[in-house]
């Protein structure tokens, strides 16, 4: 039965907050709508923060043909939900997520414990609406579609049913994974993903380097912050501190900044990400917010103490037009024009890193074409990022 649309807002405001603390959905990626009618629905906004988002903020739309009401404008992928709630009569309630696991084994493109998968096709296109559609035309009896290289999409005949068709959809996948990494290694549960990749991919390498963090000061310096609290004001075209001797990572910075018209820098090393790092290969996106985020893909250079000059300037070059590059055995380092895009560079890699590693212990490695992943990251550089 659709909701009264005061209801319905307060339940959809409800919904997004709920969804960023259970981790289902992060920054503005992923929206939520409830049906008010059998020709309305509201929807959250485009690029509206979930944990701000007020019940005046969201749109009502026309199931029939998407216009909807006011000048806040809704989510870009609007068609989608209107085509959820004109094939489902049963549906009042649709969560549409990019949440980890579900987005993880999306790529390989086949039935996950009997759940479906829509075919690709990329971000607020028609392609990406028909293609979902179509998926959830054919199988009527579903409350959960995965969506290739991009997330999910969850029904429900009301708010309490589509939360939990989504919790529900995240621990099927993570099973996934276990039995993945149980078949490969023996040891149970996903949280060893990594040490099953490693164990077929990775090569030898040396200890893990603290290589710091930094915020350019200026355009011709910044300051570099290791992990015992050193601090170092440096130059960008030398990479030496002005005063003492500084680390040989302000080499790293320096050259990142010297080719980048970024802010921040971190190293990234959570447990995934280093795991990739230890392969030594070019991260080629598997998943869609990644390639719009990070890049058409993500180099991998070497970082040695005989060559820790030259090895810089190479990861500086990798870096340019891009917000990652992995440095073999030492994780990632993110880059970002504000904290806040720094957060969200190391969320979608952390999230590649998964389905990268999925994909390949799987034997059904199948990355984003170049076209589309070029076309998505030029959209995302000069338009999206720039809004945000």
């Amino acid at each position: 039965m659709a909701y009264e649309i005061n209801e319905a807002k307060a339940l959809v405001v409800e919904a997004g907050k709920k969804l960023v603390e259970t981790g289902l959905i992060a920054r503005t990626w992923g929206n939520v709508s409830a049906r008010i009618s059998d020709t309305q629905f509201v929807i959250t906004p485009s690029g509206r923060a979930y944990e701000t988002l007020e019940p005046k903020d969201l749109v009502v739309v026309n199931i029939e043909d998407c216009e909807y009401e006011g000048d806040i404008k809704p989510s870009s992928e609007k068609g989608v939900h209107a085509d959820a709630y004109r094939l489902r009569p049963d549906v009042n309630f649709v969560i549409h997520t990019h949440q980890v696991n579900a987005s993880a084994l999306s790529p390989i493109g086949r039935k996950i414990a009997g759940i479906p998968v829509a075919d690709y096709g990329m971000p607020s296109t028609d392609k990406l609406r028909k293609a979902v559609a179509a998926a959830v035309e054919a199988n009527p009896n579903d409350k959960a579609i995965i969506m290739k290289h991009h997330g999910a999409l969850c029904l429900g005949a009301d708010y309490d049913e589509a939360f939990d068709v989504a919790e529900k959809l995240e621990k099927i996948c993570g099973k996934e994974l276990s039995r993945l990494v149980k078949f490969t290694t023996g040891l149970n549960g996903a949280r060893f993903l990594y040490k099953a990749f490693e164990s077929r991919f990775a090569t030898p390498c040396g200890a893990l380097e603290d290589l710091g963090s930094s915020k350019k000061l200026t355009d011709e310096s910044f300051e570099l912050v290791m992990k015992d609290g050193a601090t170092y004001t440096c130059n960008i075209t030398s990479g030496c501190p002005y005063i003492g001797i500084g680390p040989r990572a302000a080499q790293i910075h320096a050259a990142i900044y010297r080719n980048s018209d970024v802010k921040f820098i971190d190293q990234y090393a959570e447990k995934d990400v280093l795991a990739l790092s230890k392969a030594g290969q070019t991260m080629i996106p598997h998943l869609d917010d990644f390639a719009q985020i990070a890049g058409v893909d993500v180099k991998c250079k070497n970082w040695a103490k005989t060559s820790y000059r030259t090895d810089a300037i190479e990861i500086g070059k990798a870096s340019k037009g891009r917000n990652a590059v992995l440095v073999k055995g030492q994780g990632a380092l993110c880059t970002g024009n504000t904290l806040f895009d720094l957060e969200g560079v190391k969320k979608v890699l952390e999230k590649e890193c998964k389905a990268e590693m999925y994909c390949k212990l799987s034997l059904a490695d199948s990355p984003l074409s170049i076209v589309d992943r070029t076309i998505m990251r030029v959209i995302y550089t000069l338009k999206y990022s720039k809004q945000a």
